[in-house]
């Protein structure tokens, strides 16, 4: 199990970061769209500010509004939305709405019915962006490499070392890659070449001094280092 995890790292870092920013984003929706149900299906009224209570164990504050129901009755509703500095002031005018039905259920102006679904949304752009922008590259990845073992053409590249890739963790552990260079002698450039990820040292299994190499030949830089005669990792 710990080698198919680590065998599909990327995978499951960007599902992840998709994961996460996919349920951001639709809770960020959801706050907007309930607001705006609220604001069409809600009675519109004005309250005012009575006191601001502040959270247990932080210096943010949420107001408490006092307005008039249809019948006359007064509410006071205790907003769940705190901050620093408080987005209202006591004595402060407040246009809102609220659900008939339900008292509680009230939707402020001003900096509280838009604040949540803006921290949403930059979150979802943030690790949504992450996310789903990491599928797409592995997606095309594959299928790019796909294409280079039926139509690539193969190259052999001096093999230059194994690089311990410390920008990679999991589980404390950080994979090895492989690296080779190749001289185009027609356009006289040079290629730097690298492995995908590798969860071992593989320098002992590198008998030769030459990697192959699977390259686009019109664009060299579009390549896939043919590591199969490496062994699977067991763990």
């Amino acid at each position: 199990m710990a080698s198919f995890f680590k065998n599909n790292f990327y995978l499951f870092f960007f599902g992840i970061f998709a994961f996460v920013g996919s349920c951001l984003g639709i809770a960020g929706a959801w706050f907007y769209l309930d607001r705006n149900a609220l604001i069409n299906d809600g009675v519109q009224t004005v309250g005012v500010v009575t006191e601001l209570v502040r959270s247990s164990g932080s210096n943010t504050q949420a107001p408490v509004v006092e307005f008039n129901l249809k019948n006359g009755e007064r509410h006071t509703f205790t907003s769940s939305l705190f901050s620093s500095p408080p987005a209202y002031t006591v004595g402060e005018s407040v246009e809102l709405w609220y659900n008939p039905k339900n008292p509680d259920e009230v939707a402020l102006s001003g900096m509280e019915s838009w604040l949540l679904p803006l921290i949403f949304g930059i979150f979802f752009l943030v690790f949504g962006g992450i996310g789903w922008g990491g599928l797409i590259y592995l997606f095309f990845k594959k299928r790019d490499i796909a294409w280079l073992k039926q139509q690539g053409h193969a190259v052999e590249a001096d093999f230059t070392g194994v690089r311990y890739n410390t920008s990679v963790k999991m589980n404390g552990a950080s994979p090895f890659v492989i690296q080779s260079q190749w001289h185009d002698k027609a356009t006289n450039k040079m290629y730097v070449f690298e492995s995908d990820s590798i969860w071992y040292d593989p320098t002992a299994f590198i008998n030769g001094k030459t990697i192959r190499v699977l390259i686009d030949p019109k664009n060299p830089g579009l390549y896939y280092m043919d590591i199969s005669f490496l062994p699977e990792s067991g763990n």
